[in-house]
């Protein structure tokens, strides 16, 4: 099989690592985490990528999203004729811990966490180790969009992100601990007088994804015409509408619910 993978690049290490492993072929383009903040922006960008990836002169077998609900980001994407293929949770901490069952429970149990990843310190995503260039950068950014008086109080707002949490969380991958990650968070939590804890990454739901293992209790699969739907349960998500029978190509047809 022949797929396309759309991811955040949040995931960059991990999805990385799990598509060296498959035995598919998967082109993979990361977008900037930085999206998530415009998630009516992001859901433009995801459904442009997907209209192109389908009208591909080679299509795929199937469009892949290493992405989850996101703040809505991809409520009411639409598959064309290539199957789309997302996993069923409310955000990535559910992919990086192995299911959004497993998140739920630490998230009950454990309120007031923030979680870090190995991609997301590498990359100067998680709040409390961006680097000066990436802060420098943001400042620009928000004086350009809101103007400079606006910037100042969106940043001193962002650094006061500690309030309103306990723990900062560590999502550790034995395969990724040359990185030295746990070391950073364990500063940070340090400097913003947090608690610091460690829980052990489960990377199951990445490489189901990347190996077309779809179990429909963990993905959903757009037919070609169909749209994804918010359920309001431990689903999180459906497909409305009705398959465009007519629309589907004819190099896969892969299914789920």
């Amino acid at each position: 099989m022949w797929y396309a993978l759309i991811s955040c690049d949040v995931f960059v290490r991990e999805i990385c690592r799990m598509v060296a492993d498959s035995p598919h072929t998967v082109d993979v383009r990361f977008l900037e985490k930085g999206l998530h903040e415009r998630p009516d922006y992001l859901r433009g960008v995801l459904q442009q990528e997907i209209d192109t990836l389908s009208a591909a002169d080679k299509p795929f077998d199937a469009i892949l999203l290493g992405y989850a609900l996101c703040g809505n980001s991809t409520l009411g994407l639409t598959a064309r004729h290539i199957p789309v293929v997302i996993p069923k949770a409310h955000d990535c901490i559910a992919l990086f811990l192995g299911s959004r069952h497993r998140y739920l429970e630490e998230f009950n149990q454990n309120p007031g966490t923030y979680y870090y990843t190995p991609s997301a310190v590498e990359r100067g995503y998680a709040v409390g180790a961006e680097s000066s260039e990436s802060k420098e950068r943001k400042y620009t950014e928000y004086v350009a969009k809101y103007g400079e008086d606006n910037a100042r109080y969106l940043l001193e707002m962002e650094e006061s992100w500690t309030r309103h949490y306990r723990f900062a969380a560590f999502i550790d991958y034995p395969e990724f601990r040359f990185l030295d990650c746990a070391k950073r968070v364990r500063e940070i939590a340090r400097k913003k007088s947090l608690e610091y804890r460690e829980l052990l990454g489960n990377l199951v739901l990445v490489k189901k994804l990347v190996e077309g293992d779809w179990d429909p209790a963990d993905f959903l699969v757009l037919q070609a015409g169909q749209t994804i739907e918010v359920t309001n349960d431990e689903m999180v998500i459906t497909a409305s509408g009705h398959v465009d029978h007519d629309r589907i190509s004819s190099r896969s047809t892969p299914h789920g619910n």
